[in-house]
């Protein structure tokens, strides 16, 4: 691990206003990050309107954003891979791949809302596994001869998001990342993680930051963090989810300002979580 942490940026694509206005306003919100130096911009799908985000077609809406910026990775975070075909899947993933000169982070998961998968006349008992089934298959397609267009790479920046320990030990035994949105517990989980991955540990870890709230109390909550120890990328996400393009920008800014604060006191050793390695 390393005391350097990079940042990302994720939004449920939700707002205020229509989801055009929304669509519009996250690809500026993109730009705005890319500006920032933040590393990575995600965004999540939802169906049914679950949480108030407008997006059921992740895809679509970062291939608008691969066009706007020029450095910054796009990730799905995530798409609920077992209510999908695994090739349309991976085709889709890698279009956009190739269209945005290889920055996509594929991020999946097996979804939380039961009125979604219910849209698609799944099992939503059995999304874990049928996730786990998906994923295997959108690996095989991903690594096989038959994709057009291939995705050289891809494979390396897929991510599982999880809250269980199990979920956790599935992604390393894949060496996929682990997206974790765990608010407490998930640090014995990623520590295993980090020693087990089959390839090489990758671990975003998912934190709300208030509208409005100051840098400092963000900081100090990060430095408090015990799974913070464990992650190479953190996901800065704005509370709640329906705010304005300028509540999110002014929580980019304020991501930005805490990440500084709490890499400086950990490389001093100021309230360094157990881990942690500088």
């Amino acid at each position: 691990m390393s005391a350097s942490l990079e940042l990302g940026y994720l939004t449920h694509v939700g707002g205020l206003a229509s989801p055009r206005d929304a669509y519009r306003d996250t690809i500026a919100l993109a730009v705005a990050a890319e500006e920032a130096g933040y590393s990575s911009f995600w965004v999540a799908q939802h169906h049914n309107s679950e949480a108030q985000g407008y997006l059921p077609s992740p895809f679509v809406l970062l291939a608008a954003i691969a066009q706007a910026t020029g450095r910054i990775r796009l990730g799905t975070a995530v798409v609920a891979v077992g209510l999908e075909d695994p090739r349309r899947v991976a085709e889709d993933a890698a279009v956009l791949d190739a269209l945005s000169g290889e920055r996509l982070e594929l991020g999946i998961g097996a979804g939380s809302d039961p009125a979604a998968t219910a849209l698609f006349g799944a099992d939503h008992e059995h999304r874990h596994a049928d996730c786990a089934d998906a994923l295997d298959e959108l690996c095989d397609i991903l690594g096989g001869i038959t994709l057009v267009p291939d995705a050289p790479g891809l494979l390396d920046r897929m991510w599982w998001a999880t809250g269980s320990a199990r979920g956790v030990d599935a992604a390393a035994e894949r060496g996929l990342g682990v997206i974790s949105g765990r608010p407490q517990g998930a640090a014995p989980d990623l520590e295993r993680y980090w020693g087990r991955s089959a390839g090489i540990p990758r671990v975003a870890l998912s934190r709300l930051v208030r509208a409005g709230e100051p840098a400092e109390e963000v900081a100090a909550r990060l430095r408090a963090d015990p799974a913070v120890a464990w992650a190479s990328t953190l996901l800065i996400q704005t509370q709640p989810t329906r705010t304005d393009l300028a509540g999110h920008l002014r929580t980019l800014a304020t991501g930005a300002r805490a990440v500084t604060l709490t890499a400086e006191r950990m490389a001093s050793g100021a309230a360094r979580p157990a881990g942690w390695a500088a």
